[in-house]
């Protein structure tokens, strides 16, 4: 459910409203909205619709708006066995910048379209036979980036992480929690109930580990440029 659609479904309403205050009822009946229920539609509450819709439309709907606009996410992933990977992410899946950090070290990323630069931890270079903490100039689908996918995807690591979404929350402070695992006993994906339906907090925690992110600055973020060099 988009706004448009949603405002669109309040305007017939309220045509209907004004045409039969002011004069005779009309020959052939208006038909009525079939996309939302509005009979318990409240403006303040519902104001982009989201509460309105089923959990799995209510995902696709996120989805779709945080693949439109750049972000900027801090996430923090543990993996069962205590392992902890940091990761802060300016930017979109096409062009971003990111720190990684893991094991005690940093490895600083930038992408621009097919091109990328990469600053590696010493670990990481040792891997690959680079030069500790020099710019290697890579294409964007280097194994040196890509094996942090799909963490430097927001909207792919969003859509991985609610893929078993279940249920809404009740819309609460402007926004509405997308309950993932059975009653949300996996976590939540609190999106924004005003305007776009962007998210700012997932919360998850499962048998493979557990993530926090926090996403903010929605079509405002800006990444690192690309190094001439590259």
């Amino acid at each position: 459910m988009t706004e448009r659609r949603l405002g669109a479904a309040v305007t017939v309403v309220a045509s209907l409203l004004l045409v039969t205050g002011c004069a005779s009822a009309p020959a052939e009946p208006v038909p009525t909205p079939t996309w939302v229920d509005l009979t318990g539609y409240d403006p303040e509450r519902d104001a982009n619709g989201l509460s309105l819709l089923a959990p799995a439309d209510a995902r696709t709907q996120i989805l779709a708006d945080a693949a439109t606009a750049d972000t900027s996410m801090t996430a923090t992933f543990r993996d069962a066995s205590g392992r902890v990977l940091d990761v802060a992410f300016t930017g979109s899946a096409q062009r971003f910048s990111a720190e990684v950090a893991v094991d005690g070290g940093t490895t600083s990323i930038v992408v621009d379209g097919a091109r990328a630069a990469v600053i590696p931890s010493d670990a990481i270079a040792a891997d690959a036979g680079l030069e500790a903490g020099a710019v290697a100039c890579v294409a964007a689908t280097d194994a040196l980036i890509t094996r942090w996918y799909p963490l430097l995807d927001p909207a792919a690591f969003i859509a991985d992480a609610t893929a078993d979404a279940s249920g809404l929350g009740a819309p609460a402070d402007d926004a509405i929690e997308l309950l993932l695992g059975e009653d949300g006993t996996a976590g939540v994906l609190r999106a924004s109930t005003t305007g776009p339906a962007l998210p700012f907090e997932l919360i998850r925690a499962d048998e493979a580990g557990s993530v926090h992110a926090v996403f903010s600055g929605w079509g405002d973020a800006e990444p690192v440029a690309l190094p001439a060099a590259c």
